[in-house]
C-alpha cells in the first residue's frame, strides 16, 4: 500500500471536520471506505491513512465541503481551524481564551492527560425522565486537543446525544463543559472528584442539563465516571457503544453493585425539588490506579468490573 505523506497534526484537524461536519466515526469509516477500527485509529492519532485511503478521505470530505481539497491538509493547524471548524462553536475557540483564569490556575497539560486522559463509561440517572428515574450510561473519551484537555461524549436513551468540550483538572477536581455536536441547542456541565496525582479509575461527582428538551427544566444528578480504557478511542469503541445502547433502554441500575446503585436512587434533583445536591470528597467512589491495585477501593473495583460488563467487555 502507498504510503502517503504524514500531515501534521492530521487527528487534530480530522477531529474539526468531523465536528463541522456532524460525522460519527462510524459514518467516517463508511464514507472514507475503511473498517471502524481504522477510521478510530485515524481519530485517535494512533496512524494516518495511506494514500488511497487519504484519497478516499479527502474526496468523501469534499462532497460535503466543496472548498475542500488535498492541498488543504498541509495548512498549520490554526488556519485550518479558521476555514474549517464549526461556525459559532466553542470548538473554534481555544479554551484558554475562553476560560483564561481557569486555563492560567489548571496544571500542565500532560499531568491532567495522565491523570484523566482514557475511555469513561458516564454513568447518571436520566434526565430526559425524571419522573422515572433510571441510571444510564454514555461513552467518553479523554485528550489532549489543542494545548487543552478535551472530552467527546457519545450515547443513546432516547435519541443519539454528541457533545464535546473542553475539560479542566484544578486540585482534585475534573470540571466539564460540553457542547451538543449536533444542532448545537444544549449543553452539560458537570463537576468530578478526580485524584491529585496517578492515574484515575472513578470519578464521582454532579452533572447538570435540561431535562428533556430546552423546555424542559434545570435537572442535576450524580455522576460517576468509570475508566475502560488508557486510550481515548480503543479499537473496539463501536461495539461497546452497541452494548451500551442495549442495555441503556432497561437501565443500569441492576447491573452495578448494590452500593454504587443506591447512590443513584433519589434520581435527579430538579430546582423546585432540592436547593443543593452534594457529593463529599469522604464519602466519594474517586480512585486511581494505586488504589484499586492494593486493594483499598473496593467499591470502585466492583464498579470498574460493572462497567465492563455493561460495555460486553
Amino acid at each position: 500500500m502507498a504510503r502517503a505523506p504524514e500531515i501534521a497534526d492530521f487527528a487534530a484537524k480530522l477531529g474539526l471536520l468531523l465536528d463541522r461536519l456532524n460525522w460519527s466515526r462510524a459514518q467516517l469509516a463508511q464514507r472514507a471506505g475503511v473498517d471502524k477500527s481504522v477510521a478510530q485509529r485515524w481519530v485517535g492519532g494512533q496512524v494516518q491513512p495511506g494514500e488511497a485511503s487519504l484519497v478516499a478521505l479527502t474526496k468523501a470530505v469534499a462532497a460535503a465541503l466543496p472548498d475542500f481539497a488535498r492541498p488543504d491538509w498541509r495548512l498549520p493547524l490554526e488556519a485550518f481551524a479558521a476555514r474549517f471548524a464549526p461556525h459559532r462553536s466553542a470548538a473554534t475557540e481555544p479554551a484558554a481564551a475562553l476560560f483564561p483564569r481557569l486555563a492560567a490556575s489548571a496544571p500542565p497539560i500532560e499531568n491532567a492527560a495522565a491523570r484523566y486522559g482514557g475511555f469513561w463509561l458516564v454513568l447518571h440517572a436520566s434526565v430526559q425522565t425524571p419522573e422515572q428515574p433510571r441510571v444510564v450510561g454514555y461513552l467518553a473519551g479523554i485528550a489532549p486537543r489543542g494545548g487543552t484537555l478535551w472530552m467527546e461524549v457519545e450515547g443513546s436513551v432516547q435519541g443519539t446525544w454528541r457533545g464535546a468540550g473542553p475539560c479542566f483538572a484544578l486540585h482534585r477536581l475534573l470540571y466539564l463543559t460540553l457542547e451538543e455536536s449536533g444542532q448545537g441547542d444544549s449543553m452539560a456541565f458537570a463537576v468530578l472528584t478526580g485524584v491529585l496525582q496517578g492515574r484515575a479509575m472513578v470519578l464521582d461527582g454532579v452533572g447538570s442539563s435540561a431535562a428533556s428538551s430546552l423546555r424542559g427544566p434545570a435537572v442535576a444528578t450524580r455522576m460517576v465516571a468509570l475508566r475502560l480504557a488508557d486510550e481515548a478511542a480503543p479499537p473496539w469503541r463501536e461495539e461497546a457503544l452497541r452494548h451500551l445502547v442495549r442495555q441503556n433502554a432497561a437501565g443500569l441500575g441492576a447491573m452495578l453493585p448494590e452500593t454504587v446503585a443506591a447512590r443513584f436512587r433519589h434520581g435527579p434533583f430538579a430546582a423546585p425539588r432540592a436547593m443543593v445536591l452534594a457529593v463529599n470528597a469522604e464519602g466519594s467512589l474517586a480512585c486511581d490506579a494505586e488504589e484499586i491495585a492494593q486493594g483499598l477501593a473496593p467499591e470502585g473495583e466492583a464498579a470498574l468490573a460493572a462497567a465492563r460488563r455493561i460495555c460486553g467487555l
